[in-house]
């Protein structure tokens, strides 16, 4: 079982679902602070703060927002989610890397499929899955090397909405144009690939 999978399943038993990143207020104060510096290690502050889809926010909001994260470390080859599963979150590599695979001809096989692309820190993938109401993943993703990802599932983000609705409605505005910006680049590539097709037929 993917560990998306049991998260949604652990959420629809009641359970609480586990690794929830929380921040003590002093801390996340202290890494956004200027005085702060001397570390090797990248800390949640400047990570947020390097995530285009989060450079809108302020500190606050970036705060706010990582109340909302669950922290989970995947060992090499540990997966993700599976093609083919329920949507149920959006994911930021924090550390290490994730590999993508697509298999179209049969996704229910244990085989995950062709290598399409990894994924390194700071990128995300998921977001489709957290907006839609019926959402099967297109591909599988699979941790590419021992990987901390910071996740925030579908009851996360109602919970934000509810209690802090301007933040909310700003991530869902920056989540809804990550999406139409992969949707104009598909739209791009495949007006690309009919071209070549035209211009193939036309040689023969």
């Amino acid at each position: 079982m993917s560990y998306e999978k049991d998260m949604m399943e652990k959420n629809q038993r009641g359970e609480v679902i586990p690794d929830k990143l929380d921040i003590p207020l002093l801390k996340y104060l202290w890494d956004a602070s200027p005085l702060s510096f001397g570390s090797s290690k990248e800390n949640y502050h400047e990570f947020f703060k390097k995530i285009s889809v989060l450079n809108s926010f302020s500190d606050n909001e970036l705060r706010l927002f990582s109340k909302f994260l669950h922290r989970r470390e995947f060992i090499t080859s540990e997966v993700i989610f599976r093609q083919g599963d329920s949507g149920y979150g959006f994911y930021f590599v924090f550390q290490g890397s994730v590999n993508i695979y697509a298999n179209h001809l049969n996704p229910n096989k244990d085989d995950l499929g062709e290598l399409i692309i990894r994924l390194d820190q700071r990128q995300y993938f998921g977001e489709m899955g957290l907006l839609e109401e019926f959402n099967r993943r297109s591909a599988s993703v699979v941790a590419a090397e021992n990987t901390v990802v910071l996740g925030i599932f579908k009851p996360d983000l109602e919970k934000m909405l509810e209690f802090y609705p301007v933040l909310g409605a700003k991530f869902l505005r920056e989540t809804a144009l990550i999406m139409a910006n992969r949707m104009g680049h598909l739209t791009r590539e495949v007006m690309s690939l009919k071209r070549k097709i035209k211009e193939l037929e036309q040689r023969v």
